[in-house]
């Protein structure tokens, strides 16, 4: 079963959610000591990081799809002056 584009979309997109919703969460705790907030902070740079590649790799494969095939790149010819 292949997934629809959106579905695609959302996929690549949660990522970055997780790492927002981690970063409010690590502003709203309260009393939690600097090495569990670092870990936070560390977690939603992960998330984030994750997402870039996700999105890199759908950009990547959409740019190869959309790309002519060799037989159908047009030959190349004298150029114009």
């Amino acid at each position: 079963m292949a997934m629809t584009r959106s579905q695609l979309g959302m996929v690549v997109t949660l990522p970055w959610l997780a790492a927002g919703v981690v970063l409010l969460a690590m502003t709203r705790l309260e009393g939690e000591t600097r090495e569990a907030q670092l870990g936070l902070f560390g977690s939603a740079a992960i998330c984030f990081s994750i997402g870039c590649l996700a999105r890199t790799s759908l950009g990547l494969h959409d740019l190869i799809q959309a790309s002519p095939t060799k037989d159908e790149a047009p030959a190349p010819g004298p150029r114009q002056p």
